[in-house]
């Protein structure tokens, strides 16, 4: 690597991520890609390139910006926005053929008033963030009476329908909760005549796990890029492999103290190394004296406070000089130790790896 840092995206990885699930759906049954937060920051447009060659025609975005900028670079297929537009973007949804997800009968109204028209209804099963209320089965007939009027809507085409699991990773009665509750209401809407497109509710984790809940499509977000962890059995390859280069080797004496706040002190002499990485770049602060990155195939621990830049770590007993290339996380997972260690989910470091961190894409 020339570079101080790079993220090296495994496309091959994604593509056999993809494949793995969707030889477990239905024949009827389609897949949904999540490539919102720049595919989970491995490269929006990328993945939805690669992953549209094999077959996925469906895409979803946090926003309307994300959204357009996939369609400016060429982006075929159906793209949803999860996120709730701003009904004074409404003709940016119509400009760059957009599907809004929908909460309300007023904002189906306003949006189509102001151009769009594509809309999938959104069902708050238990979630409590968006969309029209049914947190149990017995309240399907409210929910479909509050929905309804969305079909009367002029010019409106509704082409789906879905809800969002909140724990369907550890939860099985809640989730299976969750999924009566959509039923409920779709089945009501399907009874009284209403036509409304793709139903779909499970995210990776469901897809997974609860097989009979695949229904007409399945989004798929972190499943995608390797770190679904719910199922550890089911084959999944992690896409990113974060790498820095050692920009200094030097030698501390017993009692000499590294870093903001000198919150490590030497209790021997030791060989340091400073890494071209820091809370910048997306390495969590909090992980300082607490974990461990690899150099040379050997574990190497950090030690002080990570910097903006840059962190220190003791290779004593490791064989490396300046210009070595440091891996942070990887192949392996390690990620999910990473967030583990400070309480927080894979997704999070992922995503935050910025765009100063140049992305190299390989097979």
């Amino acid at each position: 690597m020339k570079s101080r840092t790079e993220a090296i995206i495994n496309l091959k990885a994604i593509e056999t991520n993809a494949k793995n699930i969707m030889s477990t759906l239905k024949p009827n049954c389609q897949m949904l890609a999540v490539v919102k937060a720049d595919a989970y920051g491995h490269g929006a447009m990328q993945v939805a390139e690669r992953l549209y060659n094999i077959g996925v025609r469906y895409f979803a975005v946090a926003t309307v910006d994300e959204g357009a900028e996939l369609r400016e670079k060429g982006l075929k297929g159906e793209i949803l926005v999860l996120g709730k537009t701003d009904v004074s973007f409404a003709e940016m949804l119509a400009k760059y053929n957009l599907c809004q997800a929908c909460d309300s009968v007023e904002y189906a109204k306003a949006i189509v008033s102001g151009g769009a028209h594509k809309i999938h209804i959104k069902v708050d099963t238990g979630m409590s963030r968006l969309g029209f209320y049914c947190h149990d089965a017995p309240q399907a007939d409210a929910c479909v009476e509050n929905i309804a009027p969305i079909f009367a809507i002029d010019n409106v085409n509704v082409e789906g329908i879905f809800t969002h699991f909140a724990v369907a990773d550890e939860d099985t009665d809640f989730t299976e909760k969750q999924f009566t509750a959509f039923k409920a209401v779709t089945d009501k809407l399907t009874s009284m005549g209403y036509k409304f497109g793709l139903r779909h509710c499970c995210n990776s984790a469901a897809t997974i796990r609860f097989p009979h809940m695949h229904l007409d499509m399945v989004r798929q977000g972190i499943g995608l890029y390797g770190l679904e962890r719910s199922v550890p059995e089911f084959p999944m390859h992690p896409a990113m492999t974060v790498n820095a280069r050692i920009a200094a080797v030097g030698e501390l004496e017993s009692d000499d103290t590294v870093s903001y706040g000198r919150t490590y002190k030497t209790d021997k002499p030791l060989r340091r190394a400073v890494v071209s990485f820091g809370y910048a770049d997306g390495m969590p602060r909090l992980l300082s004296n607490r974990y461990s990155v690899t150099v040379n195939g050997k574990k190497a621990p950090i030690i002080g406070r990570i910097c903006m830049d840059m962190f220190m770590i003791d290779v004593s007993d490791i064989e490396c000089r300046e210009g070595d290339t440091v891996t942070v996380f990887g192949e392996k997972g390690e990620v999910s130790e990473m967030a583990d260690i400070i309480g927080t989910i894979n997704y999070e470091i992922v995503c935050g790896i910025t765009r100063r961190v140049p992305r190299v894409y390989e097979e």
